[in-house]
């Protein structure tokens, strides 16, 4: 409140928008049309004490996908796949590729892993596939960074022994 006063006695406040929609802007990865993993760290440090249910995704040939079809369309049936039904409570952002994405559900199991069948189920029909691990962070007790670095980790090893 005494800052929008102050803002606005010292002609700041327009200013104050401006940064204000830049910020929105840059949290919003348009391209995918998800959150960004700046936005997603940000929703992170503010989220109340709990379990939650994260998930780290890989898409298969991404990159081999963008040299085939073109960068938009990529991004067009990603944006696709992740038009499947989210609870308003759940957070979807795009990691550091274009290829890694991270999901994080309220504590319940059962409800994201219906809603990972049914992200298989719409990336197959946009002709894209990937695969997931799925972990638990318990909110407060150890940055969810670490918990997204070992689910890609394992993940990385579950495609190495597949190949």
């Amino acid at each position: 409140m005494l800052r929008k006063l102050a803002a606005r006695i010292c002609g700041f406040d327009e200013q104050i928008a401006e940064l204000e929609e830049k910020i929105r802007e840059l949290s919003w990865d348009t391209a995918y049309g998800m959150w960004t993993r700046g936005a997603f760290l940000q929703f992170c440090e503010v989220m109340p004490r709990g379990e939650r249910i994260v998930v780290f995704i890989d898409f298969d040939e991404i990159h081999l996908d963008n040299q085939e079809h073109g960068y938009a369309e990529v991004d067009r049936r990603i944006q696709a796949a992740f038009s499947v039904p989210f609870r308003s409570s759940d957070v979807v952002a795009r990691w550091y590729s274009g290829d890694e994405m991270v999901i994080l559900f309220d504590g319940d199991r059962d409800f994201a892993e219906g809603a990972l069948r049914e992200l298989e189920a719409s990336s197959h029909q946009s002709g894209l596939m990937f695969k997931y691990e799925i972990g638990v962070w318990e909110v407060g007790k150890r940055p969810i960074e670490e918990v997204v670095e070992e689910l890609s980790n394992q993940l990385t090893m579950q495609k190495s022994v597949h190949r």
